[in-house]
């Protein structure tokens, strides 16, 4: 079963996510669903304004998404705040605009003191995976997510 995610940041002064913010003109505005199983899950519909070559989804567009996908899953399943410290991203396939929409999965790989490893895969509409990654976060401790990044947790939807 998932849930949807309650986006903690709205209402923040400042808050712009190019990712995340319903505000952001230019944004994706992506929402995220938390699984039982610590896996996240959300879903894009490109538009041509994020093109590459003609009717291809920008590769750096699919690595935005799967660096976003990756501080969610931080966010919900570690509930704190982080920053990407590296990212490897493989891309297998065209996304083609057309296809319709996206989905994004967030899994938990493993983890080294501060350094939480989350794999980030991009799946078209067919189901076939596109582009993946290994992102690794620097957790922060909740209390400095707190005061210095004002993130005080995320909550599900019933």
């Amino acid at each position: 079963m998932y849930r949807k995610v309650i986006n903690p940041w709205l209402g923040k002064p400042g808050y712009n996510c190019i990712g995340c913010s319903p505000n952001n003109p230019i944004g994706l505005h992506m929402q995220f669903y938390a699984g039982d199983n610590e896996t996240l899950w959300g879903e894009w519909t490109p538009g041509h304004d994020y093109q590459g070559w003609v009717d291809v989804l920008h590769g750096g567009i699919q690595s935005l998404i799967l660096d976003e996908s990756a501080e969610w899953w931080l966010n919900v399943f570690r509930k704190t705040a982080g920053m990407t410290v590296k990212m490897e991203v493989k891309y297998h396939k065209p996304i083609m605009l057309s296809d319709g929409p996206l989905k994004v999965k967030a899994t938990f790989l493993s983890e080294k003191r501060n350094y939480v490893f989350i794999k980030s895969e991009l799946y078209n509409n067919r189901g076939e995976l596109c582009t993946s990654g290994e992102v690794v976060y620097f957790q922060f401790t909740k209390e400095k997510s707190l005061n210095d990044f004002g993130f005080t947790g995320c909550q599900l939807e019933d």
